[in-house]
């Protein structure tokens, strides 16, 4: 039997997904030699909370990683829903279950604490290297071979056997190779929310647990604490009709944050709770982040030598609790196809699509109506939702917790059916 020639192998992205491949590649084909791009000057280990759910638990356990995930843990006690005065209307508390978890997961983690954790398990490796401050600026792949790469900021352009995409929501490799898809849209199917993101001081009235609060038109605060004893905001503004956030789209599009901020102090303005706090505090925070809520849906998320993986290929949204679960599972995926067929690129790209694709569909289907279900327009329509979480809080529909683990991976077990590629690795 031939041995294959050891692969060439560029990654786009060094937040969630792009490190985790590069650690099942370097496992499972240990002859590969893997560069790791990042736009930023410096690694970018920001943002809110994520949560590993469903099959990415026994991945990251085998990666020996789920104990250090446990580690940095938020410290999440659960989920409150709270009225305009601060007090509590349900409470949905972590379910201490990993095969049936509650809103909060039992590896709740802020996302920039997992990539680094992912990130410190690979930057040491033997043949794979970060380089920061780079990004790709073209991509050709005339002979089927290999996929030619040139770079903005100094890194020689070369051939690769397989470039990656995982540069997020937003992928400028998704771009470069398939352009802007339908009505150029770049393949982002919006769900009609906006959110922005930063921390503030915690303060007397900020519980262990995760405080829930909708006010009319579509607005919410969502208040989590973290492992640095700080406060996360999620403020958030959902509207079926899109022409809301014009205004907003085209801050963001300037990348004004000045104006950013003003368009949702303006749609805060009134709403109770700790909504005045907040806006103040969005204007002091270093770490203020915008965010479209959407889903990437595309009909293929490989074309020759090129891949797309995570949310550049199928972000579910952060409303479908499994944004990084999927990143997590299709990195783990795509790197145990590459395994099976190194001698065989596009092979193993088309079976990544079809191990994965059963998986990304059931987490890219999200409940009737949601976002704007629990974010409701009217009084009245909060009133309505205030009971339903009052009864869904209930222990006789609690010990209904299974039913969601069959509509939702958000909720489910663990078992997939994945293949354990290790035995099919080099």
């Amino acid at each position: 039997m031939t041995t294959p020639r050891p692969l060439n192998i560029l990654i786009s992205g060094s937040g969630i997904a792009g490190p985790c491949l590069a650690y099942w590649l370097h496992r499972l084909i240990p002859s590969c030699s893997i560069t790791i791009l990042e736009r930023s000057p410096v690694p970018r280990h920001g943002g809110q909370a994520v949560d590993l759910r469903s099959a990415s638990v026994p991945i990251v356990d085998k990666m020996n990683l789920l104990e250090k995930v446990r580690a940095k843990s938020t410290t999440e006690a659960g989920v409150q829903f709270v009225y305009a005065n601060g007090k509590t209307k349900a409470t949905f508390p972590a379910s201490g279950n990993v095969e049936q978890q509650s809103g909060t997961s039992e590896f709740e983690i802020l996302r920039g604490d997992l990539a680094k954790i992912f990130m410190d398990a690979t930057q040491d490796l033997p043949r794979i290297k970060y380089v920061f401050d780079e990004m790709i600026t073209a991509i050709g792949q005339s002979d089927g071979k290999a996929a030619h790469v040139t770079f903005a900021n100094g890194l020689p352009s070369g051939e690769y056997d397989l470039v990656v995409g995982a540069d997020g929501m937003m992928s400028r490799t998704r771009k470069l190779v398939f352009g802007t898809g339908h009505a150029e849209k770049d393949y982002v199917h919006p769900l009609g929310q906006y959110a922005v993101l930063f921390t503030m001081p915690r303060q007397e009235q900020d519980t262990k647990f995760a405080q829930w609060y909708n006010a009319d038109r579509g607005r919410l605060l969502l208040l989590r604490p973290d492992s640095d004893g700080n406060t996360r905001v999620y403020a958030a503004v959902s509207d079926k009709n899109l022409n809301r956030f014009s205004e907003l789209a085209a801050a963001i599009k300037k990348g004004n944050r000045k104006e950013q901020e003003a368009w949702f102090e303006k749609e805060f303005d009134g709403a109770g709770f700790e909504s005045e706090r907040c806006m103040q505090q969005m204007k002091k925070a270093d770490d203020f982040y915008i965010q479209q809520i959407a889903q990437v849906k595309m009909n293929t998320w490989s074309k020759g030598r090129i891949a797309l993986v995570g949310d550049a290929a199928y972000c579910p949204s952060p409303v479908s609790g499994v944004g990084t679960a999927s990143a997590v599972i299709g990195s783990y995926v795509l790197a145990g196809e590459l395994s099976r067929s190194q001698d065989d690129i596009p092979h193993a790209l088309t079976q990544y699509e079809l191990r994965l694709r059963p998986y990304i569909s059931k987490a890219q289907k999200l409940p009737p109506g949601v976002p704007q279900i629990a974010n409701p327009q009217t009084k009245w329509g909060i009133w309505i939702f205030n009971k339903a979480t009052g009864v869904a809080s209930s222990s006789l529909v609690k010990g209904l917790g299974g039913l969601a683990g069959k509509l939702m991976p958000a909720f489910g077990g663990t078992k997939y059916p994945f293949p354990e590629y290790e035995r099919f690795g080099s």
